[in-house]
């Protein structure tokens, strides 16, 4: 035969120990959980104490979290975009660029055509694009070409495409070159994490044929954070 135990009484000897350990195991288990703001950072002889990781609040009384990661001597790697709420501010990605037809320099096409393409996973909450476009008269008659980027979000089908710009070259003159943009763009909360489709065009948009030819060369076609890109959002007149 078992014995039964006798009951804990309210205020005797084993119930006070054991209310003390399911009160110790509460404080264990909560110093276990995670704290808000955090931070982890170690001392440096000469900086003093140096920040390597922090989760801490968005400035300025904003909702939601900052998340930095710095490389042990004070520099940010790696943070995101307290201004936009969402994203990476830090790294910028940079897109590579490659040539939508191989071998082809000059376009003479009379519609819009790409001639330059990439693509990218976007993780920063905004795109900034900038490049170099020649517009070529063959000295019979003066061509006037025009260019645009346009990116994609291949999972939701968000589209941006940037103000068109024009070039005109005069006979006889010499090319036309012109450095476009920036134009930049905040994307779409839910396109984080999505691949992005980037395409250049350009095309002679007056007096094609006759061997009249636009050329383009991609300068920076970057993911970036939020206060990099806000001055650049209306993008830069025409020339």
């Amino acid at each position: 035969m078992v014995a039964n135990h006798p009951p804990e009484r309210r205020g005797s000897p084993d119930f006070i120990v054991n209310e003390l350990r399911e009160l110790r195991q509460q404080i264990a288990a909560l110093g276990r959980q995670s704290k808000f703001p955090f931070l982890v950072s170690h001392d440096d002889p000469t900086l003093g104490s140096v920040v390597d990781v922090a989760i801490v609040p968005r400035p300025n009384g904003l909702n939601g979290a900052a998340v930095e990661i710095y490389d042990g001597a004070e520099h940010l790697v790696l943070g995101s975009d307290v201004d936009a709420g969402y994203g990476l501010a830090q790294p910028q990605t940079q897109v590579p660029m490659y040539p939508s037809t191989p071998g082809l320099v000059f376009n003479s096409a009379g519609s819009a055509t790409s001639m330059w393409t990439g693509q990218v996973q976007q993780n920063n909450s905004c795109f900034l694009a900038q490049w170099r476009f020649r517009v070529s008269s063959a000295n019979v008659t003066a061509p006037t070409g025009s260019t645009y980027v346009q990116i994609v979000d291949s999972v939701t089908g968000w589209t941006w495409t940037s103000p068109t710009t024009t070039l005109a070259d005069p006979v006889g003159s010499g090319d036309a070159l012109v450095t476009v943009g920036p134009f930049a763009v905040q994307v779409p909360q839910d396109s984080i994490g999505n691949f992005f489709g980037i395409d250049l065009y350009g095309w002679v948009s007056a007096n094609s044929g006759n061997s009249n030819a636009v050329a383009i060369t991609p300068l920076s076609m970057i993911g970036c954070g939020y206060t990099l890109a806000q001055a650049f959002f209306a993008g830069t007149s025409t020339p």
